[in-house]
């Protein structure tokens, strides 16, 4: 019997001056809420391409706006909403993994919507690497991780750890050494966050056109208006 996979996408509502913060200079608070929703969207289209997981979509806000949210986006029926809840983000990442291997789940992944191009491909490799190890993680360039995912909870994973930091890749790994957990690494990848992962994501699209169709559409209405002010 295959294995039960479990995808989570850990989210914000695009609210302006609540997301992409560190942008909001280099853009208004509205086009950074613009940005991240169309980076949201394109994570749960990656996660609807790749198919082989239980969704999960997990918002900050309480369960009214959750719901609301999710049925502007037009979620289909095999996605499961739920609210994150209280606390700091590793006791938010610990409670959702602890509850989906309660529920039966033998491979969980959690990715954000800061990274929308890693792809289907990615996502199978992550699985792959679960097979063998504890734990997978996407390294980011920031010294964060783009993604996590575990073969059984792992309360260590999330303890201690100076999250928002350019610590936290290190930490975790330190925190893996100390209860012995084994560990597969991805291909290091850039989350979109501060000006210059602006003009990184656009050369990629500009290689890869097809990906990220939102995200591709944010950056022409952005092109756009700002052709239309001169």
């Amino acid at each position: 019997m295959p294995a039960r996979n479990q995808i989570l996408v850990f989210a914000k509502l695009p609210r302006a001056g609540r997301v992409k913060t560190r942008l909001v200079g280099t853009l208004s608070a509205q086009e950074a809420a613009a940005l991240h929703l169309a980076c949201l969207r394109d994570t749960l289209r990656m996660v609807e391409t790749f198919g082989g997981a239980e969704p999960r979509l997990l918002l900050a806000a309480d369960s009214r706006n959750a719901q609301r949210f999710a049925r502007r986006l037009g979620l289909g029926q095999n996605w499961q909403v739920r609210t994150q809840g209280r606390g700091t983000l590793g006791a938010r990442l610990a409670r959702a993994f602890r509850s989906g291997f309660l529920d039966g789940a033998e491979r969980i992944i959690a990715v954000g919507s800061d990274s929308p191009w890693m792809g289907a491909r990615r996502l199978r490799a992550a699985f792959r690497a679960l097979t063998d190890a504890d734990v997978v993680l996407g390294p980011a360039a920031d010294g964060g991780y783009y993604l996590v995912g575990a073969s059984r909870f792992l309360p260590e994973l999330f303890e201690e750890i100076p999250w928002g930091s350019g610590h936290v890749l290190a930490a975790t790994l330190r925190a893996l050494r100390g209860c012995g957990a084994s560990w597969r690494l991805l291909p290091r990848d850039f989350d979109l966050d501060r000006p210059a992962d602006l003009r990184r994501a656009e050369r990629w699209l500009r290689i890869r056109p097809k990906c990220c169709p939102a995200l591709r559409e944010w950056f022409a209405e952005r092109r756009g208006a700002r052709t239309a002010l001169r």
